[in-house]
């Protein structure tokens, strides 16, 4: 089975690239489950349906950078609340698109011999496509 390395995987914000990435979550959309069981049930097992599906959250972590078009944009996205078009594409040239705004934005803490950070989380609004 081919495996496929994470070096090179990008994500764009609103179409802006995201620079000085170290880390991007998993995209794990899931669903509610609702009961079905009914008094007539007759194997004896409860039985369920799909309920509402939830697309989650996506936490992205690197080092900041002052300049970066992308970063600038999460802050940006932070502060108007607006979702905006996501695309992360993997080495593999598989691509994952959705809308999200940025629930939250932090940046590191400075500490000796240390590389001043950055963290965002998305949260996912929608749909999640893959193309």
């Amino acid at each position: 089975m081919a495996k496929s390395k994470a070096l090179g995987t990008t994500i764009k914000f609103n179409t802006l690239p995201i620079g000085g990435l170290t880390s991007i979550g998993e995209v794990t959309p899931e669903s509610e489950e609702l009961d079905a069981t009914t008094l007539d049930s007759s194997s004896g097992y409860r039985e369920y349906i799909q309920g509402f599906k939830d697309s989650g959250e996506l936490s992205l972590t690197g080092y900041l950078k002052k300049t970066d078009e992308g970063q600038i944009g999460l802050r940006t996205g932070y502060g108007t609340g607006v979702p905006a078009a996501v695309e992360i594409e993997y080495p593999d040239e598989t691509k994952v698109q959705f809308k999200a705004y940025v629930k939250s934005y932090s940046m590191g803490a400075a500490d000796v011999d240390g590389i001043v950070g950055f963290g965002a989380t998305l949260r996912i609004s929608g749909a999640v496509t893959v193309v």
